[in-house]
């Protein structure tokens, strides 16, 4: 564990030193670089309970720092980062396999692990098809941007920043795979719960999209029924959800609790750091009116009634 912490702190270090000098996005590249070397102190000096949970969880942060590096080659010779949208799900879904396969398989694994699999593989088939033509915003942009350092900072403003994150989410289920048997069967029916609740309202707001947008009448026109009429990014709001399914299956472990964080970190991503504002923002640039208007009458993230005096 030692020396696969020093190689993490010798790479962040170089992260730093290039970050500190971008004026976008900064404290995002400090954190994310620095979380996981929490991790590694956690794993060596932490309670038993805990360091064995968490060396579980650094081992599934190799299985995502190695889908992370197949995306990243892969958006390098294809000149398409966007591809990073494709691989992000599976992403979680490889780091579950390399955190299952160290603890062992076996019908509690296997039950935690089927959730994962199913919306990363849905996701990842889902945004094949936007992702795999030509490289879309705001990757795009980015690689106009930074010119010939995009070559090899595009690992790190794409790929390690979703790469870590998504495997900052990937903490519960470390804790609930290390679960001292025989696990309690409650938390993983509350969590199957939760969980199947998000990914119907996701699934169901993609669905919705998609026979929106292939609907040539629709064109320059924003979809306002459906989900869609509840709030503003059903979408996310599921995935969020889901996340707060998969922490539920760590209240298996004695110490699951402590890992809270995830699924918070999620939500305040998915809602109101990076996803759905910046899909505000887009929105709000090409349909400024329209947007305005949904904007007035639907609220953004948590499905309660809107205030008429504005959002």
């Amino acid at each position: 564990m030692g020396p696969v912490a020093i190689g993490w702190g010798v790479l962040a270090l170089i992260w730093l030193t290039f970050a500190r000098r971008e004026p976008r996005g900064r404290s995002w590249h400090i954190v994310l670089a620095l979380a996981p070397l929490v991790a590694f102190s956690m794993a060596i000096w932490g309670p038993e309970q805990v360091a064995a949970a968490t060396q579980v969880w650094l081992l599934m942060g190799g299985g995502v720092l190695g889908a992370v590096a197949i995306a990243w080659l892969w958006g390098t010779a294809a000149r398409n980062h966007g591809v990073m949208d494709i691989v992000y799900s599976l992403s979680a879904f490889a780091g579950a396999l390399v955190g299952a396969w160290a603890v062992g398989f076996d019908p509690w694994i296997l039950a935690a692990l089927a959730p994962i699999a199913i919306w990363s593989v849905r996701l990842a088939v889902q945004t094949f098809g936007h992702n795999i033509g030509s490289e879309r915003q705001p990757y795009a942009s980015w690689r106009k941007r930074f010119g010939a350092k995009w070559l090899w900072w595009s690992g790190f403003q794409i790929h390690l920043l979703q790469g870590v994150t998504v495997w900052l989410w990937c903490a519960p289920l470390a804790f609930a795979f290390v679960a001292p048997a025989p696990a309690p069967l409650w938390p993983l029916v509350l969590g199957g719960a939760i969980w199947s609740a998000g990914f119907i309202l996701q699934s169901t707001a993609d669905r919705q999209l998609a026979a929106f947008k292939a609907e040539p009448s629709n064109r320059g026109k924003l979809l306002d029924t459906g989900v869609w009429s509840f709030v503003r990014h059903p979408n996310y709001l599921g995935e969020a959800v889901m996340w707060w399914g998969f922490s539920a299956f760590a209240l298996a472990h004695p110490w699951g609790w402590l890992t809270v964080f995830a699924p918070l970190y999620a939500t305040w991503f998915m809602g109101y750091a990076s996803a759905a504002p910046y899909k505000e923002r887009h929105m709000a640039k090409t349909r400024p009116e329209a947007w305005a208007a949904y904007v007035a009458r639907t609220p953004r993230f948590v499905p309660w009634p809107i205030s008429k005096a504005g959002p």
